[in-house]
């Protein structure tokens, strides 16, 4: 499969991952056998999703089915698992470990970010998810993260994160996407307004810089410095006229 620039053009921002996606494409139709990606993220899926459409083969895998980061396989003819789930548990007594102590552990002896997955601490275990080849490196190298030992293990469970939200449920003029984003900020219309132009939301995983878009129940809005929101929608119309909305902060 060819990059074109009217491809290309239509992707605009992304011309560089767009152009890998096509690339992994090309070489699985070429050499009729899988080629598998390294870990991406919603972003660059929800584009994979875009570009492939129903006419690409092609399956995901995060280890579990509401993963943040997965992989691709492309021109999969068997049903394997293209992710390892590696756990590990410590001592709560001694210290505390966190997901960016574990990360930083994993970094330090020379793993790269796109090889791991969705990765966190749950009280005294460790999750992490990987690829085959690099869960036995991990498994031989890393056995200390800040001063607890560690002894990583191929899980035959494939744990899933929990993710904690809070709800909140608000008044807005309209369901633009500003109105909405000010809301979801707590900041006034003109402050989100900046934040949508200056490229720091993305709606559904897709950067928007359309200030008046009509937000949509479901939709996932991210802003960046801010956090992870989805938009459950208008609740009813109050008497002056305004719209009483509910959505949901990610903690």
């Amino acid at each position: 499969m060819k990059t074109n620039n009217s491809l290309l053009e239509h992707y605009r921002g992304n011309e560089s991952f767009v152009a890998r996606v096509n690339d992994w494409i090309e070489q699985s139709q070429r050499y009729h056998k899988p080629v598998m990606t390294p870990f991406l993220n919603e972003a660059e899926c929800a584009l994979v999703e875009k570009i492939c459409g129903k006419k690409i083969p092609y399956r995901m895998d995060g280890g579990y089915l509401d993963a943040t980061l997965k992989r691709v396989v492309f021109f999969d003819e068997d049903d394997f698992s293209l992710v390892v789930c590696l756990s590990a548990s410590f001592n709560t007594k001694f210290e505390s470990i966190g997901h960016r102590d574990v990360l930083g552990a994993l970094m330090n002896i020379g793993i790269e970010r796109n090889q791991l997955g969705d990765l966190w601490v749950n009280d005294d275990l460790i999750v992490c998810y990987t690829t085959e080849k690099q869960a036995e490196y991990i498994i031989q190298n890393c056995t200390k993260i800040k001063r607890s030992t560690i002894q990583f293990r191929i899980s035959p469970k494939h744990y899933e994160q929990i993710i904690k939200k809070e709800k909140f449920t608000t008044t807005i003029s309209s369901e633009r996407l500003d109105n909405v984003v000010g809301a979801m900020i707590q900041k006034s219309r003109k402050i989100a307004q900046e934040y949508i132009l200056s490229q720091k939301v993305r709606v559904n995983h897709e950067v928007l810089e359309e200030t008046s878009k009509l937000c949509n129940n479901g939709d996932t809005i991210s802003i960046r410095g801010v956090g992870k929101f989805i938009y459950l929608g208008k609740l009813k119309t109050t008497r002056k006229d305004r719209i009483l909305i509910e959505f949901e902060k990610y903690s």
